[in-house]
This record gives C-alpha cells, sequence and structure tokens, in this order.
C-alpha cells in the first residue's frame, strides 16, 4: 500500500506525491499532486489504486529500462493518422515499455539522417513523444536520484556502458 508523502507514478500523468486520503460518500480515495504543471489534485480510489498509480521505479528496473530503450530501432509509419492514433494510445496505456518506445522514437528521428522522405512528424506527434520523454525523464531521475537537468546526460552516458 501507499503512503501519505510518497512519490508515485500516476499512470496517465506521470510523477505525482501523494498528499493526502479522503473519504467521500464511504469510498477512500488518496489525493495526488502532479509533479509537473500546475500541481493540479487528483483522486485515487484505494481499491483500485493499483491499475492507476505505480511506485517509482528501482535502480535495477531503471537500468532494464534504459536495456530495452538501448535495443529498440526507429519504426516509421508514413501515414499520418495511424501514426498519431498509435502514439496515443501507447502514451495512455500507462505501460512503461510503451513509454520507451515513444522516447525511442522521439531520439531517433531526432538524430538519423537517413529518414524516408515522405516521413514528416508534426506538432501533435512531437507533443506526444515529448510528453512521453518528461513522464520516462522525470521517473529516471527520481530513480537514479539524478538532479532532472543532467538526466539527459546521464542517461546517454548510462545507456553506453550497459
Amino acid at each position: 500500500m501507499y503512503s501519505i508523502g510518497e512519490i508515485v507514478v500516476h499512470k496517465r500523468e506521470g510523477l505525482a506525491k501523494i498528499v493526502g486520503d479522503k473519504t467521500m460518500m464511504d469510498k477512500k480515495y488518496f489525493l495526488l499532486t502532479l509533479l509537473r504543471g500546475n500541481g493540479e489534485t487528483i483522486y485515487v480510489p484505494f481499491d483500485s489504486c493499483d491499475d492507476i498509480i505505480r511506485p517509482v521505479m528501482s535502480v535495477e528496473n531503471a537500468d532494464n529500462i534504459l536495456r530495452l530503450m538501448k535495443n529498440l530501432s526507429f519504426e516509421f509509419n508514413i501515414n499520418t493518422k495511424q501514426r498519431r492514433d498509435d502514439f496515443k494510445k501507447r502514451i495512455v496505456s500507462g505501460n512503461i515499455e510503451d513509454i520507451v518506445y515513444l522516447v525511442r522514437q522521439l531520439h531517433d528521428f531526432n538524430n538519423s539522417s537517413s529518414l524516408p522522405e515522405k516521413l514528416k512528424f508534426g506538432q501533435m506527434d512531437f507533443y506526444l513523444l515529448e510528453k512521453a520523454r518528461d513522464y520516462l525523464f522525470d521517473e529516471l531521475a527520481l530513480a537514479y536520484n539524478i538532479e532532472r537537468s543532467l538526466i539527459d546526460n546521464f542517461i546517454e552516458n548510462r545507456i553506453s556502458t550497459l
């Protein structure tokens, strides 16, 4: 079970802090404050909290995530609607492997010199991919106990040693 003061991952919103609990109409809720954005408060029912939040990953899990990221390859879909639908589905899934997939797509798109000419990422593509990157890198910074502003370089170095 989770405790007040604990930082958790909200599967659709990213890092959040449990700031309290509340009972409404005989149902108990955790009160979470999002650590990104405007600090919105979210109510998470006790009885379904494991479907909505999870603990922050350990260093061992973070290393496994970076290994996964290292071994993924860029998959391009020139059909804009299909690609965006896939990106949206992955980001709302709450599945860490889906988030890693999106982050790797952004990395490869930004760093590849051999992309198909027809492949054009639009503003929504970048919004979704950057949101996934923020979710993942925020959590990795916490897992590795690294200042968020340093996590990009840390990840590059860590991946090369794994």
